[in-house]
């Protein structure tokens, strides 16, 4: 499915009653300049979902998928799972007596000024998930009184949030240079929703955001990271924001937790409200190049930062920034916060075993002989025999086997064999000519010993 040149696909709920739903099934799904699909509230009607299962899905120049609500209804929820997602790049609208307004690609869920309904939630899952280049997902609330709705984002190999979206018109301050994000936001009273994401792998990489952010007198979410690797890479950042109301907090689990190139992980309180708290929880954890770790307030209390890990390296407990890698918590004005880490390395001594004092006597593991050794034998039977000595190898008692194919040698005539007329026992022997012993018979006598004289041998 292909929707560009600012093509539609609107479910719109105008006064009262539930707006319909929008669900899409498509192998791969484009949508650029300016594109949209979106489900709409007004008045007190409740937005309808948005449900899109895709094989691939890209967003591209302005375009996006929304569920919203202008009126007093909730708007509805988002859904999208596709294989690919990918997020990206800005596109430009003329508007009279401002000029050009830079419109990055987005997924979005929220509500409109003067509304007093809930943003709806978004939840994303995928293989593979980008945002690059200025887009974003974000749940948020402007200057209405429902609170935001959450975001959800989980994919099974890679998250990778990066790079700045450059906008040349800097009318606005907060659409000049507008980071790529996921985030939970509230612009009003109300309360920004969560934000919760996991991958084996997340980078948020050139200035990229990952964010929870009360900008009015509502309290701001949490941040919830789950991953195998998390990498936070030149100027990303971690961060929850908040000016009123409750903290948001920040919860990190990882096997490796890598901040390089002034990367930062932040709680962050403004005017009188306290500071979020920071657990992470991760076997290596490595900051490096002026990356931070901070839970700062103003006049409110700091937050805390428990860290649980096996080892932490270039990253240091210091009671305020430096331009090194810092773990800080303090306050301005309020009560600092406090630093807790704990080293669950492995204790050398836990594996080893304590010796017994005592040697062992040999005597006592020998069963003592019989008293009685009399009429006692040792028999060796086989080839082998033993050898003569403790020192003499084991001999091999193979015998000669003949394994010749003689087949060919045979005769197939039956052989015809004479026996002898009689067998005569030798009665005498004697040295024949050439010395050697012959034995003989003497047909007269058989049954006479002959004596052996020394006649018989042959003269020298």
């Amino acid at each position: 499915m292909k929707l560009n040149n600012q093509g539609q696909i609107l479910a719109n709920a105008q006064t009262a009653g539930q707006g319909g739903n929008i669900n899409i099934a498509a192998g791969t799904t484009l949508l650029e300049q300016g594109s949209t699909i979106s489900t709409n509230a007004q008045g007190t009607a409740t937005g309808g979902a948005l449900n899109l299962t895709s094989d691939r899905l890209f967003l591209s120049s302005a375009a996006n998928l929304s569920v919203i609500t202008g009126g007093s209804g909730k708007a509805g929820d988002l859904f999208v799972q596709a294989r690919d997602i990918e997020i990206t790049g800005v596109a430009y609208a003329e508007v009279p007596g401002f000029g050009l307004i830079p419109n990055p690609s987005y997924i979005a869920a929220g509500a409109f000024p003067d509304s007093s309904g809930e943003g709806g939630s978004i939840t994303i899952m995928g293989d593979r998930i980008r945002i690059l280049d200025g887009g974003f997902i974000s749940a948020g609330t402007a200057s209405g009184i429902g609170k935001a709705g959450d975001v959800t984002v989980i994919a099974s190999e890679l998250l990778e949030v990066r790079g700045i979206g450059d906008f040349p018109a800097p009318l606005f301050s907060y659409l000049t240079n507008h980071p790529s994000r996921i985030s939970a936001t509230s612009l009003s009273d109300a309360s920004a929703g969560s934000v919760k994401v996991q991958a084996p792998s997340i980078v948020v990489a050139d200035g990229g955001i990952i964010e929870v952010n009360g900008s009015g007198a509502g309290g701001a979410g949490n941040l919830n990271l789950v991953g195998d690797r998390i990498s936070l890479i030149n100027g990303a950042s971690l961060q929850a924001q908040v000016a009123g109301g409750d903290q948001g907090n920040i919860t990190i689990g990882s096997n490796l937790l890598l901040s390089r190139n002034g990367s930062t992980i932040t709680t962050n309180a403004t005017g009188t409200a306290s500071g979020g708290n920071i657990a992470i929880n991760s076997p290596i954890i490595i900051g490096l190049e002026n990356s931070d770790i901070i839970a700062n307030a103003v006049a409110g209390n700091g937050g805390n930062i428990q860290i649980t890990t096996q080892g932490i390296f270039g990253l240091k407990f210091r009671d305020q920034l430096t331009p090194e890698s810092d773990i800080t918590a303090s306050s301005e004005f309020g009560v600092s916060g406090t630093v807790q880490i704990n080293n669950f390395g492995v204790d050398p001594n836990s594996g080893l075993v304590e010796l017994p004092a005592n040697v062992t006597d040999p005597s006592q593991q020998i069963a003592a002989g019989c008293t009685d050794t009399s009429g006692s034998s040792f028999v060796a039977t086989g080839r082998g025999g033993v050898p003569q000595n403790p020192n003499q190898q084991v001999m091999s008692a193979r015998t000669w086997s003949d394994i010749r194919d003689i087949s060919a040698y045979r005769n197939t005539e039956p052989v015809q064999v004479q026996s002898p007329d009689t067998f005569v026992q030798a009665t005498s022997w004697r040295r024949n000519t050439q010395g050697k012993i012959e034995l003989v018979a003497d047909s007269s006598s058989r049954n006479r010993q002959l004596l052996l004289t020394c006649a018989a041998a042959p003269k020298s």
